[in-house]
């Protein structure tokens, strides 16, 4: 009887409406006004005019644009706009009630009691908001995201998995294409918490057996309306599994690309910010599922931000983490969703908020949660942080896109952190303006001026500087700048010598080396050894550069 595995190369692209799943696509008062002011626009306008489209895609100053990257049928196209306007309409009503009841709130809101306001807040926001002033007599809604969650609005019937082969050709960037064309995979309708997930998702190392498979495959079924290519994502070869004990004496960290860090030390292994290559898509050595522990006990994610929670790969884990780890939000302000609502109906069973400075055991370790600045444009927005994971002895900091806005902030830290072994800091300190990724929750434009000020970026030299002088890291790595190759689906980012990220972090990596810290920017796959014998200085695995 044989035995078949899923193949390493086939991609969980988890959708909403045919959109690639990202967070603000999973809560349901940010999905509706994303879905109305940036989706539908996007389509529409393609629909109309694909050709302008097509051109500004073959342009790579336009890259990260809204333009939509199929140069098939565009009556395919305009089939799954019709199917969206249809399939979203209690959601545009809530985009609409969001933005009427702001409109009121500016109108009338001048400090005097809001109480009367509550008759006049449209009817898909009646009993799901608090109105309120802050200490300045700015009036606000607060939405209740429980009671969101609980109504028809979050609707799983809009959810689907495309499962795919990756092959060498780059993916469109997914925040501005659908899901147009599904002849290259299967499409699974079913919801993302639903357990088949996980049973795919151990098919890619544990195998099936012809009666498993046969199982499998008629679940998959009742959610898919052509099989035709399922079989095909299947192989008798198993897989190569490549994970390995860390050294017994110490800690081993390993970075699997963008902002992803392994932790692994005294019995205990930590995921930060889980996105792998597909080996076959990769364009240069890195590692993958394969190289992962069959059990994480933490997975931690740093902030709400498509490159830094992908549900693509958080589907594909769900099965062998424990605790994933996310910080608080601000509690129902629209643009900082819970991400402990949006995980737990993802179908996590433990997830944990941890605050700033809060902290958890992990034996004679710990992880503690560290206040991030920056990078969110100026927007109060809670649900952030940096993780200071300590095992066997050994410190990691990972730090994420933190800017250092206010430098006596680090200092503070300082004096109730002790220095790490290793900082993990991103550099990608240009960024996109505030509406590259919030404009869709504004109700006025913001000017240009304002608009290209307040940026999604992190720490420049200077400011990277200033931490590492304060923290006093024994060894830095500039990571998350979004470089490889199989992440610019995401990210949209393509880098040369002369962009600022790579000038600045270079002048980081120089500063650390005038002050024998060993430093380096992470690119594809590294692997750094932390052992007793090196107390004091940072252990280098140079097999994998």
């Amino acid at each position: 009887m044989k035995t078949v595995y899923l193949q390493p190369n086939v991609a969980f692209e988890p959708l909403i409406c045919r959109w690639y799943a990202w967070p603000f696509l999973m809560a349901p008062a940010t999905l509706s006004l994303v879905m109305k002011n940036r989706l539908l626009p996007i389509l529409e306008s393609f629909v109309e005019d694909p050709e302008f489209h097509r051109s500004a895609v073959r342009n790579p100053k336009m890259r990260g644009g809204p333009f939509v990257d199929h140069d098939g049928d565009v009556a395919a196209a305009e089939t799954l706009l019709a199917q969206m306007r249809s399939s979203v309409r209690p959601q545009l009503e809530l985009a609409q009630a969001l933005e009427k009841a702001t409109e009121l709130l500016e109108q009338t809101g001048k400090g005097n009691s809001l109480e009367p306001l509550y008759e006049r807040i449209p009817q898909p926001l009646r009993g799901v908001v608090e109105l309120g002033y802050d200490l300045h007599n700015h009036a606000s809604l607060r939405l209740i995201e429980p009671l969101l969650y609980a109504d028809a609005l979050y609707d799983t019937s809009l959810q689907s998995v495309f499962l795919r082969p990756m092959g060498s050709k780059p993916r469109p960037f997914v925040m501005s294409t659908p899901l147009i064309d599904c002849s290259g995979g299967v499409l699974v309708n079913a919801p993302f918490a639903d357990p088949l997930w996980d049973e795919l998702a151990r098919a890619r190392e544990e195998g099936l057996d012809e009666p498993a498979f046969a199982s499998l495959r008629s679940r998959v079924q009742q959610h898919c309306a052509d099989m035709t290519r399922f079989d095909s994502l299947f192989t008798e070869t198993p897989p190569a599994i490549r994970h390995s004990a860390p050294p017994q004496d110490g800690v081993r960290v390993r970075y699997f690309g963008h902002a992803t860090l392994l932790i692994e030390g005294a019995g205990q292994s930590v995921l930060v910010d889980p996105s792998f290559a597909y080996s076959a898509s990769a364009g240069l050595d890195c590692f993958d599922f394969h190289d992962l522990p069959q059990h994480i006990d933490y997975l931690l994610l740093t902030h709400n931000h498509q490159d830094h929670v992908l549900f693509e790969f958080l589907l594909q884990l769900r099965h062998r983490v424990g605790t994933v780890v996310v910080p608080k939000s601000n509690g129902g302000f629209l643009q900082d969703p819970s991400l402990r609502m949006i995980l737990e109906k993802v179908g996590f069973k433990s997830v944990m908020e941890l605050d700033e400075l809060g902290t958890i055991a992990l034996g004679d370790g710990s992880i503690t949660g560290l206040p991030f600045l920056g990078e969110h444009s100026d927007l109060h927005i809670r649900s952030k942080l940096g993780y200071a994971v300590e095992l066997a002895g050994k410190r990691v900091m990972c730090l994420a896109d933190s800017n250092n806005l206010d430098t006596a902030m680090y200092r503070r830290i300082a004096r109730l952190v002790p220095s790490p072994d290793l900082m993990f800091i991103g550099m990608e300190c240009e960024g996109g303006p505030m509406s590259w990724l919030y404009g869709s929750f504004l109700t006025k434009r913001l000017s240009r001026e304002h608009d290209e000020a307040r940026r999604l970026n992190g720490s420049n030299f200077a400011r990277a500087k200033s931490i590492i002088d304060d923290l006093r890291p024994r060894g830095v790595f500039v990571y998350a700048m979004g470089a490889e190759p199989w992440f610019s689906h995401i990210t949209s980012i393509v880098y040369d010598e002369r962009s600022i990220p790579i000038v600045e972090s270079n002048k980081l990596i120089d500063y650390c080396m005038t002050r024998d810290i060993p430093a380096e920017r992470l690119y594809g796959k590294r692997e750094i050894a932390l052992t007793q014998q090196a107390t004091g200085s940072v252990g280098v695995n140079q097999d994998t550069p």
